[in-house]
């Protein structure tokens, strides 16, 4: 059996839908593969499970938010096949029926089945997604309440040949939830040496997300300076930028140069021990 090889796109939607009201989105399911394969969809809710991004399942979806599909020949949870190199698209409609303000997640998902029932257990199916994040609510631009919170340097006392790792989560107090926009500015006798750029996590409601830092290739990482540095006192600036202002919170560390006072200190007691042998040899000659 050839590997299963299926994309949906789009991967994720962040969603604003009012209360009482309909919004549909469009999914292009392909088969790459060189087989026809058996195909459901269905949505299934999910809460956050810690600050990683990882997620639970739930059993039920919350009745509220309705979903269905607008394809004129197929319901959620009816089978379909797609052939070898073939490519179908699906508009899910969700109804929000809150009348309340609120966020509510789900995941959209395409379920590989078998085409042969009797072969079940030689098959290897599967199942892709694409994240909904729905915010019931009639403001197109709800406010942010993202902060700073665990922000610890590590260690604060360096050696001048040691990273600073600099470590923390964001947690986000506003009733929807937020994208991360801010940035890590380092200062050295009041210059600007070093910014880095806050990975563009999306923070749940009431939850936290660790705080890492974009790379070169746009993808996250742990926020850290590299060695070496200069002796003396820096400034560490963080800075989330949210409602149209920046929240800025500072911290202080501090570069020693700790290699070099051991290795002067190592290199004395050598000379102390070398000219102490040496005149214990002397005085044993006399």
């Amino acid at each position: 059996m050839a590997a299963l090889d299926l994309t949906l796109s789009p991967a994720q939607n962040e969603i604003v839908l009012a209360p009482n009201s309909t919004y549909t989105q469009a999914y292009d399911i392909s088969n790459n593969s060189s087989e026809s394969v058996l195909l459901t969809s269905l949505v299934s809710s999910w809460i956050p499970a810690n600050n990683r991004g990882n997620i639970i399942y739930l059993q039920d979806n919350d009745p509220t938010i309705q979903f269905s599909l607008s394809n004129s020949d197929l319901k959620l949870n009816q089978d379909f096949v797609l052939a070898p190199g073939q490519k179908r698209q699906l508009v899910l409609k969700i109804k929000n029926l809150n009348s309340d303000e609120n966020d509510h997640f789900y995941t959209f998902f395409i379920q590989q089945k078998p085409l042969n029932p009797s072969l079940t257990d030689k098959q290897n199916l599967a199942k892709i997604g694409s994240h909904l994040l729905i915010s019931s609510s009639n403001q197109s631009n709800s406010p942010t309440a993202l902060k700073f919170t665990n922000l610890r340097l590590s260690p604060k006392f360096k050696d001048i040949f040691l990273p600073l790792k600099i470590n923390g989560e964001i947690f986000n107090d506003a009733p929807h939830y937020s994208l991360i926009n801010g940035q890590i500015t380092v200062y050295y006798h009041h210059q600007n040496i070093k910014q880095l750029t806050l990975f563009p996590y999306t923070v749940l409601p009431q939850n936290s997300r660790l705080l890492e830092c974009l790379d070169s290739n746009n993808e996250a990482t742990i926020c850290q300076l590299p060695a070496p540095l200069w002796p003396g006192e820096y400034q560490i600036k963080f800075s989330l930028n949210q409602n149209g202002s920046s929240q800025d919170y500072n911290q202080t560390f501090y570069v020693l140069p700790y290699s070099f006072i051991a290795l002067i200190l190592f290199i004395f007691l050598l000379l102390f021990l070398t000219l102490k042998n040496k005149q214990s040899i002397s005085s044993n000659k006399i």
